[in-house]
């Protein structure tokens, strides 16, 4: 058994765990391909690639921070009037993140935005008061209060104070959206080839003429296209009565997963939020107490209060409020909160609601074969393999 797979069962398996199972374990396609990489194994162009691609992120990972200490964090005026802008966490300081983008957006005394919109992001006041306006709805909001901001909900910031700034921690999918293109088809509808109501188009296998009738009313319409309708009409439909914000005085506290911490939630699906990107929520370790060592996907933890340090792989990293802890995929980490008598707030971001979605149960890549196995020595044809 595989040293990966002796620290996973020593930790114990947990409700949702997949079955591990076999000699190797790999905890994703790019571990698989380098180790065969490193082994000089047969492979394919695409395969060497792609295990090329493996180990130059893993170089970038090297170099970049687990802990990006608060004075290194520097406001910068914006696009958005009225807002300076600090980065935390994010492709251009020199970090290899892949999903989410952390900022610290300073919003100046009596200053108000501009309405603008953009994609999902996650927001929590760190001070201040002021109050939003969401698609219209008003949203009055102070310290610790959080409100998600809808992919394409028009908005707009106001700071109420006007001799203090406020300042709100702002999660943004940037990344991960960069690399999707979420880009709108969208037809001009100056010019196409209008056929007769009566032309009937050829079957795709059979070859035969088919009649091919109205859908949904419309002459150039499909079933396909009208579900797609549909289908977005209902998450517009979730999306306008979904939640969104949180009062700080409404946040419930719980016990965790991570045995030796408490959770709260503050942007997740069960508290009525239509979040499909990111989820947030609150990490609160007790005074000299600790995290069991576990590892998962990328997540940003920002130090809200308290003072501690993290053993990352083996290596001590010493952070306090204002620092922000950047996890990185798939690497071996404990929490330890060092003070005897203060708790320490930990603001956790995740990209849970996407990857439940998309990747939840399949992360792991294994399969199993006969020891003896080889690849038939067979004459392969030559010619028009498409056909």
């Amino acid at each position: 058994m595989s040293t990966e797979v002796e620290k996973h069962h020593h930790h114990g398996a947990r409700l949702g765990d997949p079955e591990i199972s076999g000699d190797k374990w790999w905890a994703n396609e790019g571990e698989r391909l380098v180790q065969l990489y490193q082994a000089g194994a047969v492979m394919a162009s695409g395969e060497r690639a792609a295990a090329e691609r493996e180990l130059a992120t893993r170089e970038r990972r090297r170099k970049t921070p687990v802990v990006i200490k608060r004075e290194s964090i520097q406001f910068e005026p914006s696009s958005y009037k009225g807002v300076h802008i600090g980065y935390i966490v994010a492709p251009h300081r020199g970090i290899e993140v892949r999903n989410i983008q952390l900022e610290v957006h300073r919003l100046l005394p009596g200053a108000h935005t501009e309405a603008h919109r953009h994609g999902e992001a996650v927001c929590h006041v760190l001070n201040g008061h002021g109050r939003s306006l969401v698609e219209g709805k008003e949203y009055e909001w102070g310290p610790h209060d959080s409100l998600h901001i809808q992919k394409g909900a028009w908005h707009q910031h106001l700071n109420a104070s006007a001799s203090e700034p406020a300042h709100i921690l702002v999660g943004k999918p940037a990344p991960i959206l960069e690399h999707l293109a979420p880009h709108a088809m969208v037809y001009k509808g100056d010019s196409f080839s209008d056929m007769p109501d009566d032309f009937m188009p050829e079957h795709p296998f059979t070859h035969e003429r088919v009649p091919v009738g109205y859908v949904g009313g419309e002459k150039w319409m499909s079933h396909l296209q009208l579900a797609t309708h549909e289908r977005l009409a209902e998450l517009e439909r979730r999306r306008r009565e979904a939640r969104v914000l949180l009062k700080a005085s409404e946040a419930v506290i719980e016990r965790s997963e991570h045995k030796g911490d408490w959770k709260v939630g503050l942007i997740d699906e069960y508290l009525g939020f239509d979040n499909r990107i990111l989820a947030m929520y609150i990490h609160q370790m007790p005074p000299s107490s600790y995290t069991e060592t576990h590892k998962h996907g990328e997540a940003i933890v920002y130090v809200l209060s308290g003072r501690g340090y993290s053993i990352v792989e083996g290596e001590r990293y010493d952070w306090q409020a204002g620092d922000c802890i950047f996890v990185q995929p798939g690497v071996w980490h404990q929490h330890f909160n060092s003070h005897p008598q203060q708790v320490s707030q930990h603001l956790a971001l995740y990209v849970a609601p996407l990857r439940d979605r998309i990747v939840r149960g399949a992360e792991f890549v294994d399969w199993k074969t006969e020891p003896d196995y080889q690849s038939p020595a067979v004459e392969l044809p030559a010619g028009e393999w498409w056909k």
